[in-house]
């Protein structure tokens, strides 16, 4: 990220919340290593469970040793977690409801984070006076960033001015856009930067600090989720997670619909479209069902014992049949670390990556 006000100290790097792995632990580690951490409220169905991480959040951040990124010294900040709370929301199920907008505007209100990041879709308004979820997170002073799929969403996020944009690409792990219906990671970010002035970060594939430092020649920073799902803290489930440390490599990832059309039967709050797809692991599940219609699949789950199997599956963790969220970088995460260590190395990364460019555009004879 750069230099806007919800930038991180360090204008190379960025974490943002992953639904389900990103708690208040998680967070704060990056956060300590100069990143911004933010801990994901999800569906924000039960706001003591948000208020649980932020004091978790909260308490990390007095413990562990911060690092002035100007210095290289490490020292104790006792403002640093006022200055760095930030929470990440997934829009159509979290105000879905008054109490949804109650709760969060308490939010905003009692613990007044530096940002609050909507997805899925990133604006919304109230239906009784239209105040939309930007206007009340700059009514108390709270940055606000958009998650984008495409130009059309960005468009719709620049005119709500908010403060950032995430571009997601189809390349990302997680729920997105269809693949019809977005775009790649770095096409989209180059794209809509040209369109604002606003801080713009890419998502999507980025898991070091090579493709952080390819996203910067694009963009102004970069939003990662995969590779701080394979952290130690991480608060996904343990067993799912080894798998992505696997022999894996881009093509071992899939963008589909399949695993939102089975868990949508087993879950109070299904996955609307055009987000309803997600980037995963291929496993069974994937392979038996990828080339063949959505008709198909939901003869299945009406006449089989289909969502049976797979709720069964859910209890056990089977990663031959669950769902397993991960872009496309995976293939370049193979060990879980502590997220401190990796935000750090993907910042050195970067910077020896953009070092040795500056050194090969030197010898050059153009």
């Amino acid at each position: 990220m750069n230099n806007c006000i919800i930038s991180s100290p360090s204008p190379f790097r960025s974490y943002i919340s992953v639904a389900g792995v990103s708690g208040g632990l998680l967070a704060a580690r990056v956060c300590k290593a100069g990143g911004l951490g933010m801990i994901a409220a999800g569906h924000f169905q039960d706001i003591s469970k948000l208020e649980k991480e932020i004091q978790i959040f909260q308490e990390e951040m007095k413990n562990i040793p911060a690092t002035d990124t100007t210095t290289g010294d490490r020292s104790h900040s006792q403002q640093q977690s006022a200055d760095t709370l930030s929470i990440g929301f997934i829009g159509f199920s979290a105000l879905s409801t008054p109490n949804g907008w109650k709760d969060y505007e308490y939010i905003l209100k009692h613990h007044r984070p530096k940002a609050v990041q909507f997805f899925a879709p990133s604006i919304i308004r109230q239906p009784n006076d239209g105040l939309s979820n930007v206007q009340l997170a700059h009514e108390y002073n709270t940055q606000f960033i958009a998650q984008v799929g495409s130009i059309s969403e960005a468009k719709e996020a620049i005119r709500h001015k908010v403060d950032a944009i995430i571009c997601q690409g189809s390349e990302a792990g997680g729920h997105g856009l269809r693949r019809e219906l977005g775009s790649s990671t770095m096409a989209l970010a180059s794209q809509v930067s040209k369109m604002t002035t606003i801080p713009v970060l890419a998502a999507g594939g980025i898991v070091n600090g090579k493709h952080l430092a390819s996203a910067l020649c694009v963009c102004d920073g970069a939003s990662m989720g995969t590779r701080f799902w394979a952290t130690k803290e991480s608060i996904g489930n343990p067993k799912l997670q080894q798998e992505l440390i696997k022999d894996n490599s881009c093509d071992d990832v899939v963008r589909t619909t399949m695993f939102d059309q089975i868990q949508n039967e087993l879950s109070s709050i299904m996955w609307p479209h055009p987000y309803h797809s997600v980037g995963a692991l291929r496993n069974q599940t994937s392979l038996e069902w990828e080339g063949k219609t959505a008709q198909e699949l939901q003869n299945a789950i009406d006449k089989t014992e289909l969502l049976d199997e797979y709720k069964s599956a859910q209890k056990a963790s089977d990663p031959c049949v669950v769902c397993i969220l991960s872009g496309e970088g995976v293939g370049e995460v193979d060990h879980i670390e502590e997220a401190y260590d990796v935000t750090l190395r993907i910042e050195k990364e970067a910077i020896d990556s953009i070092n040795r460019l500056q050194q090969f555009s030197s010898d050059s004879d153009f």
